[in-house]
Formats: C-alpha cells, structure tokens, sequence
C-alpha cells in the first residue's frame, strides 16, 4: 500500500475517528444503529490514519486517471458488461427451460390419475346441473 494522505490530513482523520469513537462508546440516547455507524466510522478513520492510506481516494484517483485513449475504458467496459449480462441472460433460459419441463413432466404425471365419474359429469354438465341446497350453503 502506498500512502496518498498528507500527514495534516492524517491528524484530522485520526481526530475524527476518536472523536466519533468516543461518542458512540460514551454518548448518551443514541440507538443501537446510530452507535454502530459512528463506532464503524471512527475506527475507519483511526485505520487511515494509521496506515497513511484511504481506499476512497486511491479508488477516485485511479478513476480520475487517464489510461492511453479515453474512449478505450468505456468500450472496454461496456463488452465486459455486455459479456456479463449475455451470459447471466442464457444462464437465466436455461433455468427457465429446466423449470418448464419439469412443470410439464408433472403435470403429464397428475394426467394420468383418472377422474371419478360424479367429478366428470359435473364438469361435461356444468351448467345444465339444477342447482342443490349444498350451493346456496
């Protein structure tokens, strides 16, 4: 890890997090979650100081820079996110596919059960069935 925090801004940061530490150790009517963010928060900010090194900033940096031909990183990123989704894409038919046949093979295997006789009048009947005191229960 290189360092890319000036030493001032190490002080500040090591502040911060004592500071914020403090206050989620020794603070009062704060909630479980609000003590947990600032506990987080301050130990992050302890941790850069420290190391000399924060993430968010070599991250922005190394964005921020340019590589050879500027149109080069966003083709580059759309065919390895294209690339992602089309395979995600098949991943996804296959699983329906897979999930249709064996909707399939179970419907043909409850086809097979035979259909009692009263079940059968009634549905080739349906309408020309006079109406009983079981309906109107």
């Amino acid at each position: 890890m290189q360092r890319n925090i000036h030493p001032a801004d190490r002080y500040l940061r090591l502040a911060a997090g004592v500071a914020s530490l403090s206050s989620a150790v020794y603070g009062r009517r704060q909630s479980a979650l609000t003590r947990a963010l600032l506990a987080g928060f301050g130990a992050m900010k302890i941790a850069e100081a420290i190391t000399g090194f924060c993430p968010m900033k070599a991250s922005m940096e190394r964005m921020a820079k340019p590589s050879g031909d500027p149109a080069e990183a966003p083709r580059k990123w759309m065919e390895k996110v294209s690339t992602t989704a089309g395979n995600s894409v098949k991943q996804i038919a296959e699983k329906a596919q897979d999930m249709a046949a064996k909707a399939a093979d179970r419907v043909q295997a409850k086809s097979d059960t035979p259909i009692p006789d009263e079940v059968a009048e009634f549905l080739v009947e349906g309408s020309n069935r006079e109406p009983s005191d079981e309906d109107n229960a």
